[in-house]
């Protein structure tokens, strides 16, 4: 398996224990207006590849994590941040992903929450920015 596709894979994994207690969902891809919140969604970035060694390059992949919250305008910075704590707690408990080739998971940043006032309830989506470094072999991306 393309060690890219593996990272995505573990991060979806450890983001889906936040169901049912934070979000009803977890979704790999961005979100539709027919979905259920709050809901997290796994949005894959770039995948930037430099030379290593003769024999290995290292890569830096992005990766978001977008916080969908639909509430009372009261509470959407903080229905944001308890889900956005529970996210970096079960991604930075174990830096390593259980994958031997991945080395450094680190939180780039948050972006401003973009709020929508129409209708009853008020919504916001928060993106946070990862970057994973790994590993990989010349000519063979899954080893």
């Amino acid at each position: 398996m393309l060690k890219a596709k593996a990272i995505l894979n573990a991060f979806y994994e450890r983001l889906i224990f936040l169901k049912p207690a934070y979000v009803s969902n977890v979704v790999k891809t961005d979100v539709d207006s027919e979905q259920e919140f709050p809901l997290v969604a796994l949005v894959m970035g770039s995948d930037i590849r430099e030379e290593f060694t003769k024999e290995m390059y290292q890569h830096s992949l992005t990766l978001y994590t977008d916080i969908y919250v639909r509430t009372a305008k009261d509470s959407l910075d903080d229905q944001t941040l308890d889900i956005r704590e529970q996210i970096e707690i079960q991604l930075l408990q174990n830096p390593k992903l259980d994958l031997d080739y991945v080395f450094k998971i680190e939180l780039q940043s948050m972006d401003a929450p973009d709020y929508n006032g129409e209708g009853v309830d008020y919504s916001s989506k928060v993106r946070i920015e990862w970057l994973v470094e790994y590993f990989s072999q010349h000519g063979n991306p899954s080893a």
